[in-house]
Order: structure tokens, then sequence, then C-alpha cells
């Protein structure tokens, strides 16, 4: 029997997400809610597309609602596809716990039915959540894994996440020129992706790099250009973490008011779309510039208010760290 053909708004929605046009796809599915909650591409479609025009607390709430139906179409790639985007939305929303869930689930479907791609990914979003719970060796050795996966496919813009990913666990583990090595690969698969988010990303890791290596100056001239190709691109996550080290390294320069403009702008950002992860860093950040102004209750609270995310988060390393500084600085 023939395969009946795809309705004009499967052909659509299609055509639009291989274009990577998600603004105009979210916009066409978005009008047709009730149609695409039936059909189980659509379905992931959507959720893809609320993803990538970030919003994760809309993406997170459609496919847990939809979950149902997808699993009870029998489409197998849809149900893979949806369980990892699901994962990814509950990682976005600081839920942390339900997304290692789906992830673990994603990586069971992927090895039974051979789709070494959604492997790779859910790998490399494991690796995301050891890291953020303080885990960077664990981190690494799942990212080591993605990484052979992604070449075999020769997929640039998952090479160019993964060493974007490794970078910041050897960043955490103190050794930087590794941290630099892995930026400057993602940096140059971005490039072969042709994807400007993951070059801008690339680049405000760099940045952070320059920051911690005592070069403020420089490191807020780089994140400053991040910061403004995130917001020509339309993505408010990056632009919030770029934005968030804009102010970090401008309180190391003394440039207060200016630190507070970026920061204020980052944990808008942050709170309004849903980034737990960084509006706890750019809640620490502003806990930084309070003290370094002089604002003692004010540092405190701001710090205590990133504290109790990191906390919900289970980001140990950070808690702990935090924990550290508030101890510090009420000695002084």
């Amino acid at each position: 029997m023939d395969t009946p053909a795809p309705s004009p708004l499967v052909v659509d929605a299609r055509a639009l997400g291989a274009r990577g046009a998600w603004t105009e796809l979210r916009a066409l599915l978005g009008a047709r809610v009730e149609e695409s909650r039936v059909h189980p591409e659509l379905i992931t479609l959507f959720g893809e597309a609320l993803l990538r025009t970030q919003a994760p607390r809309e993406a997170r709430t459609w496919l847990a609602g939809t979950r149902t139906a997808v699993r009870r179409s029998g489409d197998r790639a849809a149900v893979r596809r949806s369980v990892n985007l699901e994962g990814v939305a509950c990682f976005e929303t600081g839920e942390l716990a339900q997304a290692e869930e789906r992830f673990h689930e994603a990586l069971e479907l992927g090895r039974q039915d051979g789709d070494d791609l959604l492997l790779a990914r859910a790998t490399n979003n494991l690796g995301t959540i050891a890291n953020v719970r303080g885990a960077p060796t664990e981190a690494l050795a799942l990212y080591r894994l993605a990484v052979p996966a992604y070449q075999r496919l020769g997929h640039a813009r998952g090479l160019a996440e993964t060493y974007h990913n490794l970078a910041i666990s050897y960043r955490d583990l103190g050794d930087v020129p590794h941290a630099d090595e892995s930026e400057r690969r993602a940096a140059e698969f971005a490039r072969q992706a042709a994807d400007a988010r993951l070059a801008a990303m690339a680049l405000v890791g760099l940045a952070e790099l320059r920051l911690r290596s005592g070069d403020a100056e420089l490191a807020e001239a780089e994140a400053r250009r991040g910061a403004g190709e995130m917001a020509r691109i339309g993505d408010p996550k990056g632009e919030a973490d770029a934005l968030r080290l804009v102010g970090a390294a401008a309180t190391r320069r003394g440039r207060f008011a200016e630190a507070r403009t970026a920061l204020e702008r980052a944990l808008t950002l942050a709170r309004t779309q849903g980034f737990a992860v960084i509006e706890a860093e750019a809640l620490r950040a502003r806990a930084e510039l309070a003290h370094a102004e002089g604002r003692r209750d004010a540092s405190r609270d701001e710090a205590r208010e990133a504290l109790a995310i990191y906390e919900r988060l289970g980001a140990r390393r950070e808690a702990q760290a935090l924990h550290e500084w508030l101890e510090e600085t009420a000695r002084r």
C-alpha cells in the first residue's frame, strides 16, 4: 500500500526546519497548535523550534504534554527526538534530575535503533549535567565519547558544541592550555558548520579564559563582541552569558557603572527566558560587583540568591566556592 503524501503543513514545516528558519517555524506551528499536537513529526519540530528560539519553559510544557501522543504514534524517530529535546528543555530550566532521566532514556533508544547521532548528542548532554554538578572529570570522559561519534558522522556542529564543553571542563580543572586548545577547535568547527551562534559561543569561551588569566581588558572586549553577535542573531541565552562576562571583567577593571548595566541586562535575559545556570552566574557576578563597591549587605543578598539556585541545581562545586567566598568576605 502506498504511503500517504504528507500534508501541506508537514511539508512547509519540514522545509523551514531544514533551513533553520526556527522563528518562522515557531510562528507557523504556534498558529496551528491543535493540528501539530496530533502529528509526531510536527510535535518534535515545534519543540525544537521553541528551544531554538530560546523558549525552554514553553518547550518543556509542550514536549511533556505531547509525550503520550508521540509514543502512541509508533514513530520511533519522533520518539527518540522528543525524548532528547525534552531533556534539553529540562536542563535549560534547571530541572537536572529530569534532564538526566530523559538523556539516559535517549541513550537507550539510540542503542536500540542504531541512531548514532542521538547517542552522540545524549552523551554530550550528560557530560554537561556532570559538569554543572561539579564533576568535570566525569564530564570530560563523556565528551571524549561524543567526539569520535561526531567525527564518524562528519557532524561539525556537534563537534563545535562538544569541544566548547570540553574547554569548560578543562577550565574548571585549571588546565588552561587544554581549555584554550579546545575552545579554538570549537571555533574552527563552528566556522566549518557556518554557525554564527557557535562561533560567538567559542569567542565568549576564549574571553572567559582571558579573564581567568588576568587580562580583564581583552576579556571585556571579546565578551562585548560575543554579546553583540548573540544579540544580532537573536540568541538571548548566549547574550546573557556574554554580558555576565562583560560585567565580571568590567568589575575587575573598576568600571562599576558599566558592570551594573551589563549584569542587569544579563540577569533580565536569564530570568525572562528561564536559564537557571546563567541566572545564578549573573547573580554571583553582581555579588562580586556589590562587594567591590563596598555594598556589603547587597553583596551577601545577591550571593545567597545565587547560592540557592546552585543548591537547587545540585551544582556542588559552585555552591561550595560561593560558601567559601561568603565566609572570606565576611572576615574582611
